[in-house]
């Protein structure tokens, strides 16, 4: 053996050495972790103990856009953590980053939605709008009960997806999920009004965050609509800036539906309450903005990806 060879011999031996101790102890462990996944830090929940909420920083730039650039510091950071809290061989479902994936509505030739849609839509590539290429990711087709002859649509590259699958083997943990964000949330939303299949009507959903926010729409249970927006700052109602963003998008979006009509903001007040909110826009509080918006606003909630991968796991 070459000397040259030797660290990569040896880490091979201990990535075996590791997955061994995951196997056996994964037999006598029901231990499940959750983790919602950021560019700066995983957010988690363990669901079988008493445990305090999970938030792992991870490393400048060891995460960008969703894409794990450091998978072995990554991998080890977790492992870490997991064998310091007695988790290594814990179940684990996690939720990509909003950057990572990429959903639209499909509504199919005909009004027929075939048996397999991922295949269906790789012969159609040139119909597809997409920012990657077709053979660079992965499919996941969802059928929408209350539009018929549609399907909901999330692409995932295959670098993203296989890169967070790598980092959680290093990490000695048991990866059975990785969902896009998207999806975590819009079956949190149904879920949350109690109706799987139709939530009657237009609603938009407000994220706050202070490095960027979001703004999407669902319309009969079916998402049409995600704009990123830019950060809010202030605590003491919305930034001129954002304000005016959220006008934009929602005026754009009426005009096209053609259904343009008066809507009045409710004002935040400066005890960062919330003294009124539109009839049909609900506010998301993220971590980073919780502090500076109590309490709570109506219809906030700061676990939403984490709830959906709950719900959608089968883990409430």
């Amino acid at each position: 053996m070459n000397v040259e060879e030797i660290p990569g011999k040896l880490r091979d031996g201990y990535v075996a050495l590791k997955k061994g101790i995951t196997d056996l102890y994964g037999q006598v462990n029901s231990k499940r972790l959750i983790l919602d996944i950021h560019d700066e830090v995983l957010k988690g929940l363990v669901l079988d103990r008493d445990l305090p909420s999970l938030d792992i920083p991870l490393p400048t730039g060891a995460c960008s856009q969703g894409l794990p650039t450091e998978v072995e510091a990554i991998g080890d950071l977790v492992g870490d953590l997991c064998l310091e809290r007695g988790l290594i061989g814990a179940r684990v479902g996690a939720c990509l980053p909003l950057a990572a994936s990429f959903w639209k509505v499909v509504r199919w030739p005909g009004g027929q939605v075939p048996d397999d849609g991922a295949t269906e839509l790789r012969l159609m590539a040139s119909e597809i709008d997409m920012p990657w290429s077709l053979p660079s990711v992965y499919l996941d087709v969802h059928p929408l009960t209350g539009s018929p002859g549609c399907s909901l649509v999330v692409a995932s590259p295959r670098q993203f997806v296989d890169g967070w699958a790598e980092v959680f083997e290093l990490a000695g943990i048991q990866l059975q999920r990785l969902l896009p964000a998207q999806i975590c949330e819009w079956q949190m939303l149904q879920e949350s009004t109690g109706q799987k299949s139709r939530n009657p009507g237009e609603q938009w959903l407000l994220e706050l965050g202070s490095l960027r926010s979001r703004l999407w729409v669902v319309e009969d249970g079916v998402p049409l609509a995600d704009w990123s927006l830019p950060g809010q700052r202030g605590a003491e109602g919305l930034d001129a800036e954002l304000r005016t963003r959220i006008d934009r998008c929602r005026r754009f979006w009426r005009q096209r539906r053609n259904s343009l009509k008066p809507q009045a903001w409710r004002v935040y007040g400066s005890d960062n309450s919330v003294d009124a909110v539109e009839s049909d826009l609900r506010l998301l509080l993220g971590a980073d903005s919780l502090e500076r918006w109590q309490p709570a606003a109506v219809g906030a909630n700061i676990d939403l990806r984490l709830a959906g991968l709950k719900v959608n796991m089968g883990w409430n």
